[in-house]
């Protein structure tokens, strides 16, 4: 059985581009590494923006404001959890 993945094929071969770099960052401490990700997580973003709402999901959030944060949130609980999978690279 295979492990399900959180990525998509291009953003694992995004991730394991960086995986020099996060071994080189994790000896530097918490600090650079906090650091890293913080950057990790904005290049990822910019590279797999959150779509835009629907319709449907205002509709069933009640108003576009809410809608905008549940698929924002959905979206970035993802991403960390990508992000998270470069200390997990093989």
């Amino acid at each position: 059985m295979t492990r399900h993945s959180w990525t998509t094929d291009n953003q694992r071969e995004w991730l394991e581009a960086k995986k020099a770099a996060f071994v080189d960052t994790k000896q530097k401490g918490n600090p650079a590494l906090k650091e890293f990700y913080q950057e990790v997580f904005r290049e990822f973003r910019e590279q797999w923006p959150v779509p835009p709402i629907t319709a449907d999901e205002i509709s069933a959030a009640g108003s576009t404001e809410l809608a905008a944060k549940i698929k924002r949130d959905g979206y970035d609980k993802v991403c960390d959890i990508t992000i998270s999978i470069l200390g997990v690279i093989d």
